[in-house]
């Protein structure tokens, strides 16, 4: 993937890192991560029967809704249930800014590569030239700016059970774009395992090392570089 990425820019990890790399991609500035929610939170408001079939049930469309709103707190810092969370926020940012939204993750990282597309929305005519890339590294969201015409992963399995209409259209709009993604994935030399404490036992007796903080900028920087 690194010879179809322009440029990984890095935002500030307080919790609305995802939030921020909205921004600064719909041309924003970071700070500016608070209108993204509140676009985000009309969207899902005004189109509410669109995404009920997505999240199941009210309860969990509700912790969808909360989780937008802005953190509370006086320093701006996003707890945990104040985080961009995908695949549940993908498909609102695809359809809110009507474009496709690309996550590209490892799967040590608990996650798959996948694109969300607008739910409802036909394409626009350049499609290929607008492409927003999220980039997660250890719960932290990186902004990767993709070349235009680049390779993007297949569509993910809510968007394919619940599109809409003439959303389907995006799907062969990037039909040879996802192909040649799966091969590319294909040729990719698969991560050593890690190793692991069988041989060595934990000695009870070891002091505890200091916990590490949520997102180790440097190291962001570097694993995203060996993903690409």
């Amino acid at each position: 993937m690194r010879l179809y990425v322009e440029d990984i820019v890095n935002v500030r990890g307080d919790g609305n890192c995802g939030f921020r790399v909205v921004a600064r991609h719909m041309g924003l500035k970071e700070e500016d991560h608070v209108l993204v929610r509140h676009a985000l939170i009309n969207e899902l408001k005004n189109h509410k029967s669109d995404y009920l079939p997505i999240y199941a049930t009210e309860s969990r469309y509700k912790l969808i809704l909360d989780g937008l709103h802005p953190p509370t707190s006086k320093n701006g810092i996003a707890l945990q249930e104040k985080w961009l969370t995908t695949p549940d926020m993908g498909h609102i940012i695809a359809s809110c800014y009507n474009r496709a939204v690309v996550l590209l993750t490892l799967p040590e990282m608990g996650g798959s590569c996948e694109t969300y597309y607008p739910i409802r929305s036909a394409p626009p005519l350049k499609p290929h030239s607008n492409i927003m890339c999220l980039c997660l590294i250890s719960n932290h969201f990186l902004h990767v700016k993709l070349k235009e015409n680049c390779q993007i992963p297949p569509p993910s399995a809510e968007w394919m059970t619940h599109k809409i209409g003439e959303a389907e259209k995006w799907l062969f709009e990037f039909l040879d774009k996802q192909a040649a993604f799966d091969e590319l994935m294909s040729k990719e030399p698969k991560p050593p395992k890690k190793p692991t404490n069988e041989h060595n036992p934990i000695n009870l007796d070891t002091p505890e090392k200091p916990k590490q903080e949520l997102e180790d900028m440097d190291e962001d920087e570097v694993i995203a570089l060996s993903l690409l």
